[in-house]
């Protein structure tokens, strides 16, 4: 059940941490999560594969969506046994006295912040309502976009967040670690976003054959995937565009794009002007979202930058070799010297993607793929390991 702003349910007072009530139980930790929409995106995603670990460490989930839609996601979350609570932001002050009066109704121990926008002034509110919780921030993305000006301003909003009101702040990968040291003098610790390692994991022969069966792949095809947003960030024309141009020496290449927004009529009418539709396949909705990985050889990314692409994190984690472009999280990537290689990172000024997808061809058609495949694995699990960051997680929560 949905529950409003009308809300009004006594609140159960709970203590930080796994404190002993007076028979010997460890006491629940109340726990909230402010987001904007709650929409099917990385912090959500994380948020339900997390729920399990978070009921082992007695942490009881609640999420506030402060957008005027609260998000398809909603009851996704909800099913799986979050409080969802829907308070659309009104930046005024009787707007942060609402939501003021809102938290005054339900105690939390810990409230974790997701989003950049309102930060300060939802800080402010949290500690007014709660002086003695925990309030975490992630920071998702690199706001590196900001002007001059407003760098100062948000620079001013951290300071005060952090040493006036003692929140904690969490970056998601070294870029966005080193961009908010160097851009705006925030120290954060780092903890990475997780995956469902029981869902993307390598899959089998028949996995494989199987979901290049459902989706309609040909037998023999080289399956370059990407999963994303159609949108201007994203940039897929510089991946069409590759494809036009490498189709006559790959005549069975495929670029597997499952994901929709607001671009995806424009690259539709691209796909179509630069006479590949036979090489392009649109997959709008799949059922079971590893299949996608099963059925590819590599995965593609055209973004120049990103926070922490989970969907990166996906694709190696399924075994698949990469194509990145150089920049900001694509490079949280990068095995080390000590680390086998398992893809390209070019420079995207300079470089565009039709060598590294023909390299990749070659490797399939002789077999070096397959050493490629591992090394992309064997990275995700000594870096990205789900329980490592997760253990950080309630770490930073009740520590």
């Amino acid at each position: 059940m949905l529950h409003t702003d009308l809300e009004t349910r006594k609140a159960t007072p709970g203590n930080r941490g796994e404190a002993i009530d007076s028979f010997g139980e460890k006491k629940k930790v109340r726990m909230l999560h402010i987001l904007n929409e709650i929409r099917y995106s990385g912090a959500e995603i994380m948020l339900y594969d997390a729920k399990d670990y978070f009921d082992s460490h007695h942490i009881e989930g609640s999420v506030l969506g402060r957008t005027k839609e609260i998000g398809a996601y909603a009851p996704v979350l909800e099913k799986v046994g979050y409080t969802i609570y829907h308070k659309p932001a009104v930046k005024t002050i009787g707007g942060f006295y609402d939501l003021y009066k809102f938290l005054k109704r339900h105690h939390y121990d810990v409230i974790h912040v997701h989003p950049e926008s309102l930060y300060l002034w939802h800080c402010l509110v949290l500690r007014l309502a709660f002086p003695s919780a925990r309030i975490v921030r992630t920071f998702h993305d690199v706001f590196f976009h900001y002007t001059p000006f407003m760098r100062q301003v948000r620079r001013l909003h951290r300071y005060i967040c952090r040493e006036w009101l003692g929140v904690k702040g969490v970056s998601i990968g070294e870029s966005v670690q080193s961009v908010e040291k160097d851009f705006f003098k925030n120290d954060s610790a780092i903890i990475y976003n997780w995956i469902d390692e029981k869902e993307f994991r390598p899959p089998t022969p028949e996995e494989i054959s199987s979901a290049k069966k459902e989706i309609g792949i040909p037998d023999g095809a080289f399956v370059l995937l990407t999963v994303g947003t159609c949108n201007d960030k994203k940039r897929h024309n510089d991946i069409f565009e590759a494809i036009a141009r490498v189709k006559d020496k790959i005549p069975n290449v495929v670029f597997l794009h499952r994901g929709s927004g607001p671009n995806q009529e424009k690259e539709n009418e691209y796909v179509k002007k630069l006479g590949i539709e036979s090489n392009v396949i649109f997959l709008h909705y799949i059922d079971y979202l590893p299949k996608v990985f099963w059925a590819s050889d590599a995965f593609i990314f055209s973004s120049k930058w990103e926070g922490l692409g989970n969907v990166i994190l996906q694709a190696i984690a399924c075994e698949l070799p990469v194509i990145l472009y150089d920049g900001w999280g694509m490079n949280d990537f990068k095995p080390s010297a000590n680390d086998g290689n398992y893809g390209f990172w070019l420079n995207p000024e300079t470089q565009q993607f039709d060598e590294a997808i023909l390299a990749l061809y070659q490797k399939k058609e002789n077999g070096e793929i397959n050493t490629w495949k591992k090394n992309a694995r064997t990275f995700y699990l000594k870096k990205f390991s789900y329980r490592q960051s997760l253990a950080k997680m309630v770490s930073v929560y009740l520590d």
